[in-house]
This record gives C-alpha cells, structure tokens and sequence, in this order.
C-alpha cells in the first residue's frame, strides 16, 4: 500500500495516520510497514505529529481512541531530535 509521505496539513498526516492503522487491522500491511510509516511522520513531522510530549490534539481527534493506542505502541520509546 502506498501512503503520502510528505503531508502537507496536519489533518493530511491524521488523514495518513487513519490509512495506515486501518491498512494494519486489515492486515493489508505488515507490523515493520505500519512502523515505518509512522516513524517517518514523527522523524520528520513533529511539528504536525506532537505537541509537547503528547500527540497534537488534531491528530488524536480525527484519528480516535482506538489508532491511538496503536500509534502510541508504535512509539513507544521514542525520543524526538531537539538538535538538528
């Protein structure tokens, strides 16, 4: 499955995000696929991704409760870049 790697909104990347973590259930895409994805948003969105230590409150309204805790299983662990 292919999947917009440079949104260019933040309701674009929750729109992705959505995509993805549905793709996943479905099974269409595999553990490393959905980890992927989601890494490459958080490497190099997270201005669109965070807010603070949390997901932005955009992304957690549109993509619900329940991608949420899949997004935050994939990023558990992981440590935002403050040095560029």
């Amino acid at each position: 499955m292919e999947f917009i790697l440079y949104p260019s909104t933040i309701k674009m990347l929750a729109s992705e995000i959505i995509q993805a973590c549905d793709a996943y259930k479905s099974r269409k895409v595999d553990n490393d696929e959905l980890r992927k994805i989601i890494m490459h948003y958080a490497n190099n969105y997270p201005e669109m991704l965070f807010d603070g230590d949390r997901l932005n409150p955009t992304v957690l309204n549109r993509i619900g409760k329940k991608r949420e805790i899949i997004v935050n299983k994939v990023l558990e662990n992981y440590q935002y870049r403050i040095i560029n």
